[in-house]
């Protein structure tokens, strides 16, 4: 089972606990100081809105992360729509109301890049 990118053995099924991939994207990675920026768009590629996601948070470590370890190029990097689930459903039960709306924009089916600077 893949969760954020990260491979957990077959053995837990999807029922990998939220504690334990939060624990390896917390790992390798150091977000402070770096702000994350999410930009959505549609299927057409129609630019819709710029989001930046609160330092600080789970969702602001997982987007620095993916940045960091996508194979994915370039200044903006194309997120994945099981990554951003993913990233969405851990953050709506750890982060709270401080990425509510970040998560119900991320449940969308819109395309959305990640930029950290």
């Amino acid at each position: 089972m893949f969760v954020c990118g990260y491979h957990f053995p077959a053995s837990e099924g999807n029922d990998v606990s939220f504690d334990k991939v939060i624990e390896k994207v917390k790992d390798g990675v150091d977000p402070k100081g770096k702000v994350v920026t999410l930009t959505s768009e549609t299927r057409e590629g129609a630019k819709l809105e710029e989001i930046s996601v609160p330092e600080g948070t789970f969702a602001h470590v997982a987007f620095v992360d993916y940045y960091e370890n996508t194979e994915v190029q370039g200044d903006f990097r194309m997120v994945y729509y099981t990554n951003k689930y993913q990233i969405s459903e851990i953050s709506k039960s750890v982060d709270g109301e401080a990425t509510k709306d970040l998560c119900r924009k991320l449940d969308d089916m819109n395309l959305y890049r990640v930029k950290v600077s």
